[in-house]
């Protein structure tokens, strides 16, 4: 029985998809389209010899146009020719615009792959225009799903939750010990991991921090980080942008996870930090929390801004070693069942299931 051929636009090759691609590719005939190589603002290493489907970077170029990174392909239509689904993986370039024309007049299913939240992206009569396009949807969670809501009456929605290499990040646990000495950390250690940009709010992160007998480390470049300098404690780490293969040396030092993101349409490294066995504080700006986060159980869910409550979550933390490690325990249960395995899964059911 011949499989279903997919063609999978999106912006670049991230090193965390990598896993849920090579999944699908076992289940469907997948070929992915990349926009381009990079993005500028995220300088990740392409891990081309993981790598287990087909893919491109489609020609062209791109710019950046008041703060907005924006890809101008072309050769888009031609690539897309044979495929029985086409999936989109955001509405905010040019080429997802062709390829929904492109599949609109060859009759060909449009999956709209939305990870934005209400949180993050409202609505609008451009996006619910794209959306009354769409056969289906595909999702990571409930946060995601209320989006779409938002856009089209009824939509036809997948849940597929986002998922990362869990034995990867889980390799270094069992040296702990001496990466802890490795690395001269004392006492209890918050990891923060993403870009130093002002939607991220590490900036109420450190003021949470007054008070709490605990040192940050924070592995992440961008725009913000002189002024993130200026206000951090002493003895608080700015690491730079440190590399996929090198998180999980992170990961097994620290003792919990906090993302105090103002806005965050899914947040991976809670999954990279739940599969280590990680406490997780988050706030209610990022997607992910609802499927990864058990309020109190694994770790702490924090209004969005609220520098008091952050503290408080910090604080219990950093005085209760029993909890840390019962906390970390659950957390990566909780990772177990989100595998790229089980993504494919999903993505796979939806597909075949398409008219």
């Amino acid at each position: 029985m011949r499989r279903p051929r997919v063609v999978l636009l999106t912006e670049i090759p991230a090193p965390y998809r990598i896993p849920l691609f090579n999944a699908l590719a076992e289940r469907v005939d997948l070929h992915v389209l990349f926009l381009a190589a990079r993005n500028p603002d995220r300088p990740y290493r392409l891990h081309e010899d993981e790598i287990r489907f087909g893919w491109d970077v489609l020609p062209g170029r791109d710019l950046t146009v008041r703060g907005r990174w924006l890809v101008v392909n072309h050769g888009v239509a031609r690539r897309l020719r044979g495929a029985d689904v086409v999936l989109l993986g955001g509405w905010n370039q040019p080429a997802f615009w062709t390829a929904l024309l492109w599949a609109r007049a060859a009759r060909t299913p449009v999956v709209a792959w939305v990870e934005s939240t209400l949180a993050d992206s409202r609505p609008t009569a451009l996006k619910r225009l794209l959306a009354r396009s769409c056969t289906a949807f595909l999702v990571p969670g409930s946060a995601s799903t209320e989006l779409v809501r938002s856009l089209v009456r009824d939509p036809r929605v997948t849940v597929a939750p986002n998922a990362v290499d869990g034995a990867l990040f889980a390799s270094r646990v069992a040296d702990r010990d001496a990466l802890r000495a490795e690395f001269g950390l004392e006492g209890c250690c918050f990891l923060y991991v993403g870009r130093l940009a002002p939607e991220k709010g590490v900036d109420v992160l450190l003021d949470a921090l007054a008070g709490v007998d605990a040192r940050l480390v924070l592995a992440g470049s961008g725009a913000e980080e002189a002024r993130l300098r200026a206000l951090a404690p002493p003895e608080t780490r700015f690491l730079g942008y440190v590399d996929r293969d090198e998180l999980p040396r992170w990961y097994a030092a620290a003792d919990a996870l906090v993302l105090p993101s103002r806005s965050e349409p899914w947040g991976f490294p809670l999954n990279e930090a739940a599969a280590a066995g990680l406490p997780l504080v988050a706030t209610d700006a990022v997607g992910a929390v609802r499927e990864l986060i058990e309020d109190g159980v694994n770790g702490f869910l924090v209004p969005a801004g609220d520098v008091e409550a952050l503290r408080g979550a910090l604080r219990r933390l950093a005085e209760d070693e029993a909890f840390r490690r019962a906390a970390g325990a659950r957390s990566r249960d909780r990772a177990a069942s989100l595998t790229p395995d089980a993504w494919a899964d999903a993505v796979a059911r939806l597909v075949e299931g398409l008219p």
